[in-house]
């Protein structure tokens, strides 16, 4: 579903590109960011090739987080209030470190709905508040 939401949404922003009155190398210039927007996307959120792409994500219950990434290497994260949870789509966006962040997408096919389900409720219950930071909102 998201494979085809990104081909989708790439496609159109290229068709775009090519209809832009601009001279020929701008429009080349745009048409190789679009591009390589859409390798990144499916490298990192559905075809999980690239070493930066987040492979698990785990919530402890300190209210921080521990993703792996393909690499095999383990960063301690945070979830940012940026975060979107719906019934049917949920984008975990985690701080990663002062200066990276990181974005796992889950669709509703995914995960198991229990499991799906139970990840939605605690996030809006627990939402994006840090036991280990006592100026956290609650």
């Amino acid at each position: 579903m998201l494979a085809a939401f990104l081909l989708v949404t790439h496609g159109a922003a290229l068709s775009v590109v090519v209809a832009m009155p601009v001279d020929w190398y701008w429009r080349l210039g745009l048409g190789a960011m679009v591009f390589a927007s859409l390798i990144n996307a499916l490298g990192t959120q559905v075809l999980f090739l690239l070493p930066w792409a987040g492979r698990e994500a785990i919530w402890r219950s300190d209210g921080t987080w521990t993703l792996t990434l393909v690499s095999g290497e383990q960063v301690e994260a945070r979830l940012l209030p940026s975060t979107f949870v719906t019934p049917g789509l949920l984008v975990l966006n985690l701080r990663c470190g002062r200066w990276r962040s990181r974005a796992l997408v889950l669709v509703s096919d995914a995960l198991g709905p229990d499991l799906l389900r139970r990840l939605r409720v605690r996030l809006r219950l627990w939402g994006t508040r840090d036991e280990s930071d006592p100026d956290a909102p609650v």
